[in-house]
This record gives structure tokens, C-alpha cells and sequence, in this order.
């Protein structure tokens, strides 16, 4: 198919993998060319293919990459972590802009083998071929967008890597429904309605305590301030309204209800009172989901509610996005280490949201959801996300099994929609992507 084969190579064992492949196409008679801007054989691996070579005329200096029909990079691989020269950044610049097909090998040159950051510029490959396992460069952004289609390959390593705490989300198998089941031991999320921000109060409310019925929950019951009744009155389908007065009065009320699961921060206001709301909620011994303005209670006194959560026994699941993430952590370009650092911190669950959706817990282990559709990205996605995760934990899922369900089922509805989608779609989706999930 190809007529004419730019191999890329560089110093490195990357580089050396390029030597043979070149060595491999040059054996049959393929029109070959090594170009090495780094020079070659710089490692004992490389070295030894280079010696391999033996039609070293194969390696030019200079070259027109319009040339060529296939590009295969082989210049770095895993471990790279450094800045580009004022010279790659031009090489990179114009393989990028080239119509040929681009093949990288093991990871596309100029991405962050462990965190997926780029320092400027990577190569934009059609097809990432990486070996004996996927490398957290690969699946978290921006790298995930430079991979193209992934392949990967057995080299038959044994035993290398078998205590890696980096896993891909795969949903956990869904509980069996009884027959003699009734809606009240299926489970009930309790969500809290906020009062301020009016249309969205009331599209994240309704949205989470859809979704959490979606996945199963029996029974979705919503806090509302008896002055908003009738505001959420025309839109209220399944759920159950339970009205209160004043701060004092909702807490009055959780205190002598039997919650096994709660959502706060839908859409909620930053004031006082809900700041107030939030400290009592995290000396309770349910499990909660803490999403959107929770954050930015939390930010006003950072200490106190770290300590809460840390304190905290039952189940917390936090569920921000990248700007509410960095709105409470810190944030060091490197998604991996600061979601365990954060999910350490809190004792919590983090559901780090985005096309690279991470999901850490504070024993260091991390999953890593590949498969997501960029339409997620629209108002009320997350609020159903943070139901499903709540309609789950309603149903007696531990807190990890709720967050990985949740996560998957949310990301394959916002594939099966594809354009066009928004929140109450992904609510009516849900459906049919549980018929599959096991």
C-alpha cells in the first residue's frame, strides 16, 4: 500500500525499534528511509540494531517529509519527560501538517510516557502501536489526542508489571433483582434542592434524582425549601418532595430519616447556610456524593472541611471537574498523582471528570475511563452523573462498584447519542446501556 517509508529514528531503544523495523522493510525491498535528527545507537539496544543494519545509505541527513506516504515515529518512547529543541518542534510542526499516514510506536513522540502532558508539540500519529500494556500517556489527556487508534502488542514480557495500581474502568457486574423486590428496599436517594440559581437549581436536581432511578433506585426523594414548591411542582415526575423551612428544619429532618445515600452541591448556592448544611452532612454516617458548588463551599474553609472528610467513615464520593478540582487541590500538570494525593487528603472517592474521566481512591489505586464522547460536555451532565453514582449507592453498592457503573454507563449513553445529546437524553439512554453492561 505504501510506496515510499519515512522511519523516524532516535537515540534511544525507541529509535532502535525503528532500526529494525527499517531493517525488516529493507530485507523485502520496501523503499526505506532512516532519518535521525538526535543521532542513533546511543543505548546498548539501539547499538546492537544499528549493528544490524546493514545498508547504512538507508540514513539521510536531509529530507523532504512531502515525499513519503507513511511516517513511522520512533524517536521517543516511554520515559520521555523533557522539553523539545527549537528543531524538533519544527520537525513535529511539519509532520503534523502533512497529509501522510503516521504510525507511532509505543508512545507518539513528545508525550509524557506517565501523565499524558506534552511540552509543546507531539506527533499526531493515526495509530499508536505500544507494547505489553497501555501507558497512562496514552489514555489521559492532551496525549489521548495525539494516540489515534491504539494497538496493542504482546512481546510476551512475563510477570513485568503485575502489581501496577493504573487500571482501564471496566464496570463491575450488576446485582440480580429479585422478584419479591419492592421500591422502598431497591433503595431511595435523598438529594438536596438548591434555591439561587433558579433554572439550573432545578435542572440539577431533577437530573440527578432521574438518573438515580435510571440505574435502579426504587425511590428518589428531594429536599425543596417549602418557598420553591411550587416552582419544581410542574416538573416533578417520579420523585418525592419533602418540603423544610429553614436550615434548622432540613437538618431537623435527615436527622430522623434513614439515608443510606445522599447528593449535595447540585446546583446549590454559596452562601452560609449551605455551608452550615455541608459540615453537618459530613458528620453523618451515610454515603454522600459531592458535587459542582460543594466545592466552592469547601474552598472557604478548606481545613475544616478536609479534616470532616477525613474523619469521615462512611462512603465519599467526590465528583469535580477540572476547574472545581482545582478549586480545593492542587494540581501539578499531572492528573495520576494529584487525584491520589487529593483522594488521600479527603479519605474520599475522586471521580475527576473529563474525556480521561480518573477515578482514584486513597489506597493509590486509579482507574482510567478510555472510551468517551466529547458531547458529555453540556449542562446537567454531571448532575446525572452524580445521581447515578447516588442511585447506586442507594442500592447497597460499595463505593467503588457505584463510581466505576456509574462512570461507565454515563460515558457509553453519551456515545450511543453522539451529537446533539443533552442531560435528559443521557437520563432516558441510561436504559438501554444497562442491558449490556454485563
Amino acid at each position: 500500500k505504501f510506496q515510499k517509508i519515512l522511519i523516524i529514528c532516535g537515540p534511544g531503544n525507541n529509535g532502535g525499534d525503528g532500526i529494525l523495523i527499517a531493517k525488516y522493510f529493507s530485507d523485502r525491498e520496501k523503499n526505506i528511509t532512516i532519518f535521525a535528527p538526535l543521532q542513533l545507537g546511543k543505548t546498548q539496544d539501539s547499538k546492537k540494531a544499528l549493528n544490524e543494519l546493514h545498508n547504512k545509505n538507508l540514513i539521510k541527513e536531509n529530507i523532504n517529509f512531502d515525499e513519503y506516504d507513511l511516517i513511522i515515529d520512533s524517536l521517543f518512547g516511554v520515559g520521555f519527560n523533557r522539553t523539545l529543541s527549537d528543531e524538533l518542534n519544527d520537525i513535529f510542526y511539519k509532520i503534523n501538517n502533512l497529509n501522510t499516514y503516521i504510525i507511532s510506536i509505543d508512545m507518539p513522540s513528545g508525550v509524557y510516557t506517565d501523565s499524558g502532558q506534552i511540552p509543546s508539540i507531539a506527533i499526531k500519529a493515526n495509530t499508536t502501536l505500544t507494547f505489553h500494556r497501555l501507558k497512562p500517556g496514552l489514555l489521559l489527556m492532551p496525549g489521548k489526542k495525539y494516540t489515534g487508534n491504539i494497538e496493542l502488542l504482546d512481546i510476551n514480557l512475563i510477570d513485568l508489571d503485575n502489581e501496577t495500581k493504573i487500571h482501564l474502568l471496566k464496570p463491575p457486574l450488576l446485582k440480580k433483582t429479585e422478584a419479591d423486590i419492592h421500591k422502598y428496599n431497591r433503595g431511595t436517594t435523598f438529594i438536596i434542592a438548591g434555591r439561587e440559581l433558579i433554572g439550573a437549581s432545578k435542572l440539577a436536581a431533577l437530573a440527578a434524582s432521574q438518573a438515580s432511578l435510571r440505574v435502579g433506585g426504587g425511590v428518589a426523594k428531594i429536599f425543596v425549601h417549602e418557598a420553591d414548591i411550587n416552582f419544581f411542582k410542574p416538573h416533578i415526575l417520579e420523585e418525592m418532595i419533602i418540603p423544610f423551612t429553614n436550615t434548622n428544619h432540613l437538618i431537623s429532618i435527615i436527622q430522623k430519616t434513614n439515608i443510606l445515600s445522599l447528593v449535595y452541591g447540585c446546583g446549590m448556592d454559596i452562601n452560609r447556610s449551605n455551608t452550615e448544611i455541608l459540615k453537618f452532612l459530613l458528620k453523618q454516617s451515610f454515603g454522600i456524593v459531592l458535587d459542582a458548588s460543594a466545592f466552592s463551599l469547601i474552598k472557604n474553609e478548606k481545613d475544616m472541611f478536609f479534616k470532616l472528610l477525613l474523619n469521615r467513615e462512611a462512603v465519599t464520593i467526590l465528583t469535580p471537574h477540572k476547574g472545581e478540582f482545582e478549586t480545593v487541590f492542587s494540581f501539578n500538570n499531572n492528573k495520576i498523582e494529584a487525584s491520589i494525593e487529593a483522594s488521600k487528603q479527603t479519605n474520599s472517592i475522586i471521580l475527576y471528570k473529563g474525556n480521561d474521566t480518573l477515578i482514584a481512591l486513597p489506597n493509590g489505586d486509579i482507574f482510567i475511563n478510555y472510551e468517551n464522547s466529547p458531547y458529555l460536555a453540556t449542562a446537567g451532565s454531571g448532575d446525572v452523573l452524580a445521581g447515578m453514582i447516588g442511585g447506586f449507592l442507594s442500592q447497597q453498592y460499595n463505593g467503588i462498584e457505584a463510581a466505576l457503573l456509574a462512570c461507565y454507563i454515563h460515558s457509553q449513553s453519551g456515545i450511543n447519542l453522539n451529537r446533539g445529546l443533552v442531560a435528559s437524553d443521557l437520563i432516558k439512554e441510561i436504559p438501554n446501556v444497562l442491558k449490556h453492561v454485563d
